[in-house]
C-alpha cells in the first residue's frame, strides 16, 4: 500500500460548520444582545456628568507648609461641605461627645492618606475657618470687649480677612526647635504636637482631675512635658518630668512663648471697630456656635 493511502481524509471547513451545528445546537446557545437603550444611556452619563449634581472641592494650603510632616504634605483637597453635613452637625449625641469637628473633618479631608488627628493644630484650624466661610459666608457675628470701658459689644468679622502666621525660624531636620533658659542655663529642644494628641492629653488630664477630685487640671504643665524632647542632650523622660515640675516659672514661659511663637496657625489677632470708630486689636475667639449661624 502506497504511504499516500495511510494519511486520513481531511474534511472541509464547511463540513466542520454543518457537523458542529448538528451536535450542539449552536445557533441556539449563543445569547442573544440585549438591545441598545439610547436614551437610557443619555439619562445616566447626563447624570454623571451634571455640575449640580457632583460633589466639589477646593485645594486648601496648610500654614504648616509641609515642614513638619514626613512625606512633606502642604496641601490638601477638601470638599465643600452639603446639606447631608448638617445631618452630622445637628447629631445631639455627637454634640454631647465633642467628636463633632473630627468627624466632619474626616469626611471633608479628600486627600488620600490623611488623618485628622496627625494635623497639627494650626492646619487643622485653617480647615475649619475654610469649610465655615465658604459654607455660610465669611461674616461671622461675635461679642468683643472694648478695652477702654470693658464692656462688650456686638459686632460682625470677615474671616477672610484672617491670614497665616508668618514664622520666620524653620526647624531643623527632625522637625525640632530649640530654646535657651534664663534661668537654669539649659538647652531645651522641642517638638510641636499634633491636634490628635493635645486631644489624647487634655482628655487624661481631665480623668485624672475627675479620679483625684483635683480643683485644677494639670494640663498646662503636662503639655509643657510633652513637647520637650531633650534638656541639655538628656532625652530620658524621667528626668525630664522631674526638672518640668520644679522649673522656675520664667522658664517655662520662655519655653511656652517660643512653642507660640514658631507653631504655624491661623493669625486669630484681629483688628476691631467699636461703636464710635475707636479701633483695636484683640484676639478673636471662635465659640460653639461657629458651624451653626442663626436663621
Amino acid at each position: 500500500m502506497n504511504e499516500e493511502n495511510k494519511i486520513p481524509q481531511r474534511e472541509g471547513v464547511q463540513d466542520l460548520i454543518e457537523k458542529m451545528k448538528k451536535n450542539t445546537a449552536l445557533t441556539s446557545d449563543i445569547p442573544k444582545t440585549q438591545s441598545f437603550n439610547t436614551k437610557e444611556y443619555e439619562k445616566t452619563m447626563s447624570m454623571e456628568t451634571d455640575p449640580d449634581l457632583m460633589m466639589s472641592y477646593e485645594i486648601v494650603k496648610l500654614p504648616s507648609e509641609g515642614k513638619f510632616y514626613s512625606n512633606g504634605l502642604s496641601e490638601v483637597n477638601v470638599e465643600y461641605m452639603t446639606s447631608k453635613d448638617e445631618d452630622l452637625l445637628t447629631t445631639p449625641s455627637l454634640i454631647e461627645s465633642g467628636t463633632i469637628l473630627e468627624l466632619l473633618l474626616a469626611r471633608k479631608i479628600k486627600t488620600k492618606g490623611v488623618k485628622p488627628d496627625e494635623l497639627l493644630t494650626g492646619d487643622r484650624s485653617a480647615i475649619l475657618i475654610f469649610l465655615r466661610s465658604s459654607s455660610y459666608g465669611p461674616d461671622y457675628t461675635v461679642h468683643v470687649t472694648d478695652p477702654r470701658t470693658g464692656v462688650p459689644f456686638k459686632t460682625t468679622v470677615d474671616l477672610t480677612k484672617l491670614k497665616y502666621k508668618i514664622v520666620a525660624e524653620k526647624p531643623n531636620e527632625q522637625g525640632y526647635f530649640s530654646v535657651e533658659l534664663p534661668m537654669r542655663k539649659k538647652t531645651v529642644v522641642f517638638k510641636l504636637l499634633t491636634s490628635g494628641e493635645e486631644t489624647l492629653l487634655f482628655k487624661k488630664c481631665e480623668a485624672i482631675k475627675e479620679a483625684y477630685s483635683q480643683e485644677f487640671s494639670e494640663y498646662p504643665t503636662m503639655k509643657l512635658k510633652s513637647h520637650i524632647v531633650s534638656i541639655n542632650g538628656n532625652t530620658d523622660r524621667t528626668y525630664i518630668d522631674k526638672f518640668v515640675d520644679v522649673m522656675p516659672a520664667l522658664d517655662a514661659l520662655t519655653i511656652r512663648r517660643k512653642i507660640s511663637q514658631v507653631s504655624p496657625d491661623v493669625d486669630m489677632d484681629y483688628e476691631f471697630v467699636a461703636k464710635d470708630g475707636y479701633k483695636f486689636n484683640a484676639n478673636l475667639t471662635v465659640g460653639i456656635d461657629f458651624f451653626f449661624p442663626g436663621i
